[in-house]
Parts: structure tokens; sequence; C-alpha cells
């Protein structure tokens, strides 16, 4: 099948081909994901690949139902289970239902619904389409997957609602470290040096409300500190992925003494997401602090240098 690495507005990147050791069905379609108004045939040889054959609201279908089942098969294997969606207990072969819709500026998942939503927005010709930029994708997907595990988060309280739009920018990093050549275009890109935004802290390039065409809707590169009368979920959560990305790069150093950049981000990268995933899984199934979320990851990873990542952010 046929994706965006990491969308059209993001420079120098383009699209690649992936490949499912299962067959998928026509929409494109399966048990757990299916795209409302499309049934998109295979080709000949039965793939969804770009070439010529497709119109181009047909590869948006393939793009965003590739992405999803990608995000899916990550998490199911760092979760060390299969996946249900958080309504499958009675009702265990109803998909979550994606739309490609013109209905407004944003990306939401809505379990009310049972559906993810992904607007695309501007004149034809020039209009933005959320579901071609990969980040935000994941990331809806990734609520999906997080209400499965933690239902009782979606009517918590802000700084929960924190936790989980961390998880979720936090799934965007994942997809990217669980792919060896994307790590390698992170190498490229900042010649080793994590430490500047990248491909891999900045979520949604292109999507910020601004002129400049790399603006990003937020950054895991930041200086953010932890204020528990922050008004925004979005406060606490760029703390969390402040402080998470700050420690990749702490165990990617580690790394790359003794292999090679690109391969030491990836195993770097797998350490750290299985480390965050069980977090997440031992966090509290109510209302849950940043700290309930370190406080494991520091258990888990042995370095005297969290402490000090911690008190630069004031956790």
């Amino acid at each position: 099948m046929t994706i965006w690495e990491q969308g059209p507005l993001y420079p120098d990147t383009g699209k690649k081909i992936v490949e499912f050791p299962y067959s998928i069905r026509p929409g494109p379609s399966d048990s757990m994901i299916v795209i409302e108004g499309f049934d998109v045939q295979p080709d000949a040889n039965g793939n969804f690949i770009d070439n010529g054959i497709y119109q181009e609201d047909e590869l948006n279908a393939i793009h965003t139902f590739a992405v999803m089942r990608m995000t899916i098969d990550l998490f199911d294997n760092l979760l060390e289970k299969t996946i249900n969606w958080s309504w499958q207990q009675s009702r265990r072969h109803s998909p979550v239902t994606v739309r490609i819709t013109n209905n407004d500026i944003n990306a939401r998942y809505l379990r009310d619904q049972q559906c993810i939503e992904l607007d695309y927005y501007g004149p034809p010709g020039s209009r933005i389409y959320n579901c071609r930029c990969t980040d935000f994708v994941v990331h809806e997907t990734a609520h999906a997957i997080l209400d499965s595990l933690r239902p009782a988060w979606e009517n918590g309280d802000i700084e929960t609602e924190g936790a989980a739009e961390a998880f979720c920018d936090l799934a965007a990093m994942f997809w990217i470290l669980s792919q060896p050549d994307l790590c390698e275009k992170v190498i490229i890109e900042t010649g080793g040096n994590l430490e500047q935004d990248n491909m891999l802290s900045l979520f949604g390039v292109g999507h910020g409300f601004e002129e400049n065409p790399m603006k990003c809707v937020r950054n895991a590169f930041n200086q953010n500190i932890y204020d528990k009368n922050a008004w925004s979920p979005y406060d606490f959560s760029t703390v969390l992925t402040g402080f998470l990305y700050d420690l990749l790069i702490l165990l990617f150093h580690e790394k790359k003494v003794i292999i090679g950049e690109g391969t030491a981000l990836w195993e770097a990268g797998r350490h750290w997401m299985k480390v965050i995933v069980k977090a997440y899984q031992y966090a509290p199934p109510g209302n849950v602090s940043l700290t309930h979320i370190t406080s494991f990851i520091t258990r888990a990873i042995n370095s005297e240098r969290i402490r000090d990542l911690l008190d630069k952010r004031g956790l």
C-alpha cells in the first residue's frame, strides 16, 4: 500500500510502499477499520499501490487505512496483546469508522459515534487534508487505542487529558521510530544531533496556524515546565513529551557509542517505546498525574541523569 512518509507538507519526504503479512479487503477495510464512503478495489496484482489507476481521494483512503493499520499492529506488538476497541467488549466485530470530511479544520476521535473524523478544508486545488498528515492519523488512532486501555480517562480531569494527549503525540513518534528507514532520515536531517527541531520532534508540520510552512502544531523539543494550575491539557502534555524526548536523546547517545546512529536511534526507540507503553498500562484507571507516568519510567530505566531531566521540567 502507498503511504505518505509524513505528509505532503513536510519537506524532503515523499511516499513509500508498505506491505502487510495478511490480505486487505476492498475499501480498503478489515475487521478493525472501515473508511466511510469508499470502496477502493485492489489493482490487478491485489495491491493498493499508487500506480496511476487511483484518484486522489482514493489514495487518501489507502494512505489513511494503511497508517492506521500500521499503528494498530505497532501497539499490538508493544502491548503484547491484540487491541479491541472499547465498544468491542459487547460488539466484538464492530470496526472504527473513519470519515474524511469537509466539516471543519480539525481531526478527532468520537467514542460515542465509534469513529475518527479527519477534516479537509480550503478551496479546490489548494485544500489541506488532515488525513494525509501521518501524525494526525496516528494520533487519532492512538486515542481509540488508549480509550480501549483506559476508558475512564475520557472523562478525567485536565491533567489526565494532558497525559492522554501526550500518549497520542508520542504514538506519532513511535510510528517513526518503528521504521528503520525513517530513523535514518531523522539522522540525515539532524546530522545525528536530535537537540533541534526535526521530523521526530515536530507534530503536524504545515498544519500550524501561521504562514510559516514549517509551523507545527506541537513540538517535543521544548523547554516547558510543569504547572499544576495550567489551564490547557496541552500545557501538561508538552511537559511530558518534552521530558520523554529528552530521555530518548539520552538513550540514543548511550547507544550510538556502540553502533551506527540510525541503528542506535531505532534500538533506543524500541526500549523507550516499551517502557512508556508499560507506564501507561500500569497507570491508574481513573484520574492520573504526570508523576504516575514518570515514576514508572524512572524505576524502569536505570540512569542517574533522569532525575536531572525531571528537575528541568519541575516534575
